[in-house]
């Protein structure tokens, strides 16, 4: 029988790499009532969901959806009021060699809102940071071993890979009713801001499903003259359910992002309730863990030897997700020209990611803190705002590999007034990072038979060269590695560079 070389097609999950990205989202509102009354914009707030990434040749396109938050007066200046609105963007970002039938997800991070008021109209500005990640499932045609040949020496390694085998996804509306605490005189709600926490995948065989919590605050008006803005926080948990197409699997995985949140408090009895309808995003996926024998090279000793072709692919091994928190604290000076704290009803912070580093299995973030204050002072009755901006570094007690996907939130904010013209703010710093583990693979990918060259019986002292391999020499001159070891009994693993190596080259029959 002649010498064939057998080859196998195989499917690898194959990273493609992250890109980033920034949009400038815009919009405006109507304000109700008349044109000449004085409007002050107090705070403006924002938070923005991706709802779809679509690959196309050298970028991807995300989908997403800003929705912003202003709180204001408007004529009376110490009654608090507050307008939602949203807007939808499309942003490209580029990630070369991606095609049209790669897989992608997208991250967001608002990190800054602008408001201004203007004729009885508010315009409105966010920019976002996008963040895209794409994959591709490729066949890739291996060569798995090689026949009709008696005298044959293999390289192999396993090698273990991860693809996805089954998504699906789902967005779900959470409806909940709280007891609001008694004593605060709650006027109207104004707008409430929601953070997902997901703490359990579950399930498989064609459904998983997705367990936490969405951690709420409110911001409601008042009717008590010396704090006309409160905030509540609440808890609301969730387990639902994600229908997904594809093949079985054992590793679950799932994310869940916050799309839109709407609340309304009613008078119940002797107390008041708060009613919040929160719009979640699912996705969940199954993977499947492969462990292959792949084959490296391949040589004989005997007659024809074997060329063959190797490529370095990097394939995906397996998935990351990281949710931590860390305390945030600060110290804000007053401008100069603000009037003095005397109390402080909320505080609206904006984390601003800009570097991030790993060291000893730690993640390191820094950037800056956006931070808007509200607050009354002893000069005037109505609620005064200052916008304050300053440096953060937190380090979270987990690794975050270089191309995760990373978004930043401040929840729990509080604000303590120190002195006059100094704020304490502490507020929950809240890391959520998915990445996928890869790995360079190399394979041989093709193969072809080749007549021998003529060999004369011989001992040869050889000299590798640096990185040279046992198996590189015994390959160099057709000779078994087993061989190679029993001419040289004092070597112990790899030859060091110009250490002599003997080999018995055996004449050709």
């Amino acid at each position: 029988m002649d010498m064939q070389v057998v080859r196998e097609s195989i499917r690898l999950e194959q990273p493609l790499g992250t890109g980033h990205a920034v949009a400038v989202v815009t919009g405006e509102v109507t304000l109700p009532g008349g044109l000449r009354e004085e409007t002050r914009v107090l705070a403006a707030t924002a938070s923005a969901s991706a709802e779809g990434a679509e690959a196309n040749a050298g970028r991807v396109n995300i989908r997403g959806r800003t929705v912003f938050h202003v709180l204001y007066t408007q004529g009376d200046p110490t009654k608090v009021n507050a307008v939602e609105a949203s807007a939808d963007f499309v942003q490209p970002c580029d990630l070369p060699g991606v095609q049209g039938r790669a897989a992608a997800v997208a991250a967001v991070n608002v990190q800054r809102v602008e408001a201004r008021a203007n004729g009885g109209r508010l315009s409105l500005k966010a920019e976002v940071e996008v963040a895209a990640r794409a994959t591709s499932v490729q066949p890739v045609e291996m060569v798995t071993g090689v026949e009709g040949a008696d005298s044959v020496e293999v390289l192999a390694q396993t090698q273990t890979v991860c693809r996805t085998a089954a998504a699906g996804s789902r967005d779900v509306l959470l409806r909940e009713e709280m007891a609001l605490p008694d004593g605060l005189h709650i006027r109207e709600t104004l707008f409430a801001q929601a953070w997902p926490v997901m703490e359990e995948a579950t399930g498989g065989a064609g459904r998983v499903g997705l367990s936490g919590q969405v951690l709420l605050e409110a911001v409601h008006a008042t009717d008590l003259p010396e704090r006309p803005v409160v905030i509540t926080r609440h808890s609301i948990p969730f387990a639902q359910g994600v229908e997904i197409s594809g093949e079985d699997g054992e590793q679950l995985s799932g994310t869940v992002t916050v799309r839109d949140v709407a609340v309304a408090s009613q008078a119940d009895g002797d107390g008041m309730t708060l009613r919040a309808e929160v719009l979640l995003g699912l996705e969940a996926r199954v993977d499947t863990v492969e462990t292959l024998s792949v084959l490296q090279d391949a040589y004989t000793t005997e007659g024809d030897d074997l060329r063959l072709k190797s490529q370095e692919l990097r394939c995906r091994t397996g998935s990351v997700q990281i949710s931590a928190a860390e305390t945030g604290k600060a110290t804000l000076r007053m401008p100069e020209t603000a009037p003095p704290v005397r109390t402080v009803l909320a505080a609206f912070v904006q984390p601003v990611l800009k570097q991030r580093e790993n060291a000893a299995g730690r993640t390191t973030l820094e950037g800056t803190l956006d931070a808007t204050l509200l607050y009354m002072t002893d000069q005037t009755e109505a609620p005064v705002s200052v916008r304050l901006s300053e440096p953060f570094r937190v380090t979270f007690a987990s690794g975050v590999p270089e191309d995760a996907l990373v978004t930043l939130a401040a929840m729990e904010t509080e604000a303590t007034p120190i002195t006059s013209d100094r704020v304490e703010l502490r507020c929950i710093l809240r890391m959520e990072a998915t990445a996928e583990e890869q790995q360079m693979v190399r394979l041989a990918t093709d193969g072809q038979v080749v007549p021998p060259e003529e060999v004369t019986g011989d001992v040869v002292l050889c000299y590798p060269q640096p990185g040279e391999r046992l198996w590189d020499i015994a390959r160099r001159y057709r000779v078994p590695v087993e061989g190679v070891h029993a001419l040289n009994p004092d070597l112990r693993g790899e030859p060091a560079a110009g250490q002599g190596v003997l080999v018995w080259r055996r004449a050709a029959k």
